[in-house]
């Protein structure tokens, strides 16, 4: 077991401290194992920073990783041992041996911590492929988990769908929430990050992210007829994600090869993308988004601009970003915005979903304008919901409170219905 490799020297004393946490206080910040749950004490930019927390944590194996990797084999092991295999899915063909190693620690942590066997949390791989409004968007193999439900059924499947810079590991605590509330919840790897092919930190285009949820919830609803589907996407999988599927699908303008997307699905938005803050951080980075050859560049992440005004949920991002190594390009700043206007363009001409959308969004976010999509979520009329909550956060999915407001867009939903 000891030969089984599951990063570099940064990535693997994170998973050590993920391990520690999982055994400690099971808050997923790591660091705090002698501080009260959900708090950052202590926090200084080596914390919270993930390239001088991925510095930081690259020095704390000293000078050689070799004991933290046997300890980190032996805990699989034994984990394994007990409880069967981590997962049941082979490795894809474009993921490497060391990032899948990585990624079955990293869950079988996870279900440690949250006290799940393996067989509640599946992994599946879904084909997308097809087109979008005409346009024919890349094949995609996408990752995907599904958290069985805990309890008495709802009879709800739950798809959530990452922003950018993110994967479906940064949702693991709401669909452990929404699971243990009897909802089915599948997430999903969009292009940019994780075990999705095509994970290189980049953006097709805004259709692409819309073509993959409706690929991703067209295989949910095919895995549980009957079930009653429901979105749920975050930033840019909110925006380019969420609402262009359910706007493109309801119109008939995406065309699947796989299972179709049901028509008339609701939806819930977080922190929704569909355009930038005015900041100077954004401006930069917009700006580097428009200039050739450099804005393909993927770059590590550099938590700038910053997501959350919430030192313990910088701390959870900057390790998630240590272990999973994500890169981002500058490209995707202006990536979505063509297939925005095309969306925009037929809400503004009342070509509006069929179902129901709620919406959550900090008053303060740091990156998606909150008076844009105030504006957006306006033109659905009284089928849509906004709620503005005091926040500069833009990642409310990590916030150990604002991660619970989905639970007031699901009673909004059910009135309504």
């Amino acid at each position: 077991m000891t030969s089984i490799l599951f990063g570099s020297r940064a990535q693997v004393s994170t998973f050590i401290a993920k391990l520690a946490d999982a055994t400690g206080n099971k808050d997923g910040i790591v660091g705090n194992e002698t501080s009260a749950k959900n708090t950052a004490p202590k926090t200084t930019w080596f914390d919270t920073n993930p390239l001088l927390f991925s510095l930081k944590q690259h020095l704390a194996v000293g000078f050689s990783k070799a004991d933290e990797t046997a300890q980190l084999a032996q805990f699989l092991g034994a984990f394994e041992k007990s409880a069967g295999p981590v997962t049941t899915l082979p490795r894809p063909a474009h993921v490497s041996v060391e990032d899948f190693n990585g990624f079955q620690l990293d869950k079988a942590i996870t279900l440690v911590r949250f006290g799940r066997d393996p067989a509640s949390v599946t992994d599946h791989v879904v084909s997308a492929r097809g087109s979008v409004d005409g346009n024919a968007i890349a094949p995609r193999d996408v990752f995907v988990q599904r958290f069985a439900p805990q309890g008495t059924p709802s009879g709800k499947t739950i798809v959530v769908s990452p922003g950018f810079l993110e994967d479906g590991r940064n949702h693991i605590e709401q669909a452990m929430l929404l699971s243990e509330k009897g909802h089915a919840v599948v997430v999903l790897d969009h292009q940019w990050a994780g075990l999705s092919s095509s994970s290189n930190g980049g953006i097709d285009r805004g259709f692409g992210i819309a073509r993959d949820v409706a690929a991703v919830a067209g295989w949910a609803a095919a895995e549980a007829p009957g079930t009653q589907l429901i979105l749920l996407g975050t930033s840019m999988g909110a925006g380019a994600g969420v609402v262009g599927a359910l706007t493109m699908n309801d119109h008939g303008r995406i065309d699947l090869e796989g299972p179709a997307m049901p028509k008339g699905v609701d939806g819930i938005l977080q922190g929704a993308f569909f355009a930038r803050t005015s900041s100077l951080v954004n401006k930069t980075l917009a700006a580097v988004g428009s200039v050739p050859l450099l804005r393909d560049i993927p770059l590590p992440a550099t938590g700038m601009p910053i997501l959350s005004g919430d030192q313990a949920t910088l701390r959870k991002l900057a390790a998630h970003a240590t272990t999973e190594q994500l890169t981002g390009k500058a490209q995707a700043f202006h990536a979505s915005t063509g297939d925005l206007a095309t969306v925009r363009t037929m809400l503004d001409g009342g070509n509006v979903p069929a179902g129901r959308i709620y919406a959550i969004h900090g008053d303060r976010d740091t990156l998606a304008d909150h008076a844009t999509a105030k504006e957006w979520i306006g033109l659905l009329g009284d089928k849509a919901h906004f709620a503005s909550i005091a926040s500069t956060s833009h990642v409310m999915g990590e916030h150990p409170v604002e991660q619970l407001h989905v639970f007031d867009a699901l009673q909004w939903l059910d009135k309504k219905a």
